[in-house]
């Protein structure tokens, strides 16, 4: 089983440069076979504009073959006052329409498409978690319902999430924490976006928990949902760079691969 992963920098795969920043879909593999293989397209900074405009669809459509899945996520970048990068969530919007284009060429080659919620900021008010994302998460879940297509409200299942842990609690979860901590980062991070490695694992198990849903309503995505959390005892290869070379492929510019069985 093959698995395409389009969004931004809370998805994207780090190496050991950006450690501890980690994006969720890496630790989303343990919860599947060894034996998958995911394209994580997934870039810092980019919006569901950008990610068209720099060619990364037309690239992640190049490889994307019938029979694969496909986890859309973006959002963050999408809101931002950046004309290389602003959309409008609005119902007439670019940002519905970019979605509904990715999910209409990826089915046009035989791939299921999953629409993902962007994850929450670690944002609070009033000893509440804050929704940062304004319309972006409605506009998606909207569409996916237009376009027949599953979501998972990761924004909704994180703010919850963070409710229970609480502002001193979450913090663990993310790119926020003291000088001298992490090599890295000598300086420390105040940084409420990006994750660290529990805060991947614990919303990737979210994630998981919600895809093993997905087949009750789309019994066309039954591999999806039986496949997640399935106990193979494999090992995983984090960047398998001999397929990749096979492929002849840039691991750092087009995307990465991960998730092969050794």
């Amino acid at each position: 089983m093959r698995v395409l992963c389009l969004g931004d920098s809370i998805m994207q795969y780090n190496d050991f440069s950006t450690f501890p920043q980690t994006g969720w879909v890496q630790e989303l593999a343990r919860f599947f076979p060894a034996d998958t293989v995911w394209l994580n397209f997934a870039r810092n900074g980019r919006s569901t504009k950008s990610f068209i405009d720099e060619g990364r669809f037309m690239s992640a459509m190049a490889w994307a073959e019938s029979g694969d899945f496909a986890m859309i996520q973006f959002g963050h970048n999408d809101e931002k006052d950046d004309p290389a990068r602003h959309t409008d969530p609005g119902k007439d919007g670019a940002f519905r329409k970019n979605l509904s284009y990715f999910v209409r060429e990826l089915r046009s080659k035989g791939v299921k498409p999953i629409l993902l919620t962007p994850m929450a900021r670690r944002m609070f008010e009033d000893d509440k978690p804050k929704n940062s994302h304004g319309e972006y998460a409605a506009a998606i879940i909207e569409t996916a319902v237009a376009e027949s297509v599953p979501c998972i409200d990761m924004n909704a299942l994180t703010l919850d999430f963070l409710a229970q842990k609480g502002f001193e609690g979450s913090r663990r979860f993310y790119m926020n924490f003291d000088s001298n901590e992490y090599e890295n980062f000598p300086q420390g991070r105040g940084d409420n976006s990006h994750l660290r490695p529990e805060g991947a694992n614990a919303f990737s198990k979210i994630a998981a928990c919600e895809i093993k849903k997905i087949a009750e309503k789309f019994p066309e995505y039954k591999e999806f949902s039986d496949s997640c959390m399935e106990n193979t005892g494999g090992r995983f290869l984090e960047v398998d760079e001999a397929f990749m070379k096979e492929a002849n492929a840039e691991i750092d510019d087009e995307y990465t691969v991960y998730g092969r069985l050794l």
